[in-house]
């Protein structure tokens, strides 16, 4: 990908040494997440699953939001059950889920304000989550009458724990930095505008470990998860 073209995407590609950053563009929209950006996410997520110089991940937001969550016309879609982009969110969405969930190596969320809604759940499917103490985690799709993230569903009651995940999810409030950390949601608690250093520190160190070992006990995490989704998905509607 070209420079010009990797500045005017919606998702930023970025290569430290061993470590690929992926940045959610749309600042001016609080890296609100349509279609477009959703696809575009998962085409580079495909990129680093391919690419076995590839020892860690991290995944931010532009500006001071990771993501406001789905953009206004994405979850008008979902709400009116719009066949053919219905369809496409939905498998964008479930392709997402497989393929962070099958990465074998470590993905780290800097989160250094807003993740709702889709954000949300990237930043359940990631397996560290540092925290700006601005930022806050919440799924609000129960308030739009709509099924909480698929995501969020799945691994939230395991990172914390059932009773706080049905509170969370079905309730639709949010989840503050702090709490996030005290519940298990989140791993590190930074000050606002020191989530990349950390991020950056935590990945290296992966980098450094051997990479046999990450991979098999990250797959021995995710396996159960994935078992999960696909139990969720064989379910009817």
């Amino acid at each position: 990908m070209g420079e010009a073209e990797t500045r005017a995407a919606s998702v930023l590609v970025e290569q430290v040494d061993a470590v690929r950053i992926l940045t959610l563009n749309r600042p001016e929209k609080l890296n609100a997440a349509d279609l477009e950006m959703q696809q575009r996410l998962l085409a580079r997520l495909e990129d680093v699953a391919a690419d076995p110089t590839v020892r860690a991940l991290i995944m931010t937001g532009a500006g001071r939001a990771f993501s406001a969550g789905g953009d206004r016309e994405t979850l008008r879609q979902v709400i009116e059950g719009r066949g053919d982009q219905r369809d496409a969110l939905g498998e964008v969405h479930v392709g997402t889920i497989r393929c962070m969930l099958g990465l074998s190596i470590p993905v780290i969320a800097a989160v250094p304000g807003p993740a709702v809604g889709y954000a949300a759940g990237l930043v359940a499917m990631c397996d560290i989550v540092v925290m700006g103490e601005a930022g806050f985690l919440s799924d609000p799709h129960v308030r739009f009458g709509i099924q909480a993230t698929t995501a969020a569903q799945l691994i939230w009651p395991r990172r914390t724990s059932e009773a706080f995940a049905r509170d969370i999810l079905m309730t639709g409030r949010k989840v503050e930095a702090r709490e996030a950390v005290d519940i298990g949601l989140a791993n590190r608690l930074c000050p606002t505008g020191q989530e990349m250093a950390v991020a950056m520190e935590i990945a290296r160190t992966f980098v450094a470990l051997p990479v046999s070992g990450v991979a098999a006990t990250k797959r021995a995490f995710n396996r159960p998860l994935l078992r999960a989704l696909e139990d969720m998905l064989a379910e009817p509607a």
